[in-house]
């Protein structure tokens, strides 16, 4: 496995396959996803990718930090849940963070990863809240 910067729109098919399968490939373009501040990051075996996850600089007020990004549109191939390859995409992208001396990372993890970001070492804050057409999330960040 392979951990490397991918541009976004290389993001576009795992978010709609396993994300959003509900939506047109076009809406995978996200606010922020071309920003200069933004960064994405993808693992591939061989040639195909497996997991992604973008980054961007957004704050969140219901958490304290200076300078706060955003971690967005995390989605690891079913076949490859559990293979480490999730793990490495978010440390390869939150040693990146510190390079940029980010503060704190924060994102709305779907109910059923709450665990995966925790074991990572990321914390709750506040109770749980429905993303409509899409689920229950849970507002979680890590200090950098």
């Amino acid at each position: 496995m392979r951990v490397r910067y991918i541009k976004a729109a290389e993001t576009y098919p795992l978010r709609q396959q396993l994300l959003r399968p509900l939506q047109p490939i076009d809406e995978m373009d996200w606010y922020g996803d071309n920003a200069d501040t933004s960064f994405h990051v993808g693992a591939e075996e061989g040639e195909e990718l497996i997991c992604v996850a973008s980054f961007m600089l957004e704050r969140c007020e219901q958490v304290l930090g200076w300078r706060q990004y955003r971690l967005r549109g995390m989605a690891t191939q079913p076949d490859q849940q559990g293979s480490g390859a999730g793990k490495a995409v978010l440390k390869f992208g939150l040693d990146h963070l510190r390079g940029l001396k980010a503060d704190l990372v924060w994102c709305n993890a779907r109910e059923k990863v709450v665990g995966f970001y925790a074991g990572m070492g990321f914390q709750p804050q506040g109770e749980l809240f429905m993303v409509d057409g899409i689920g229950m999330h849970q507002l979680m960040y890590l200090r950098l």
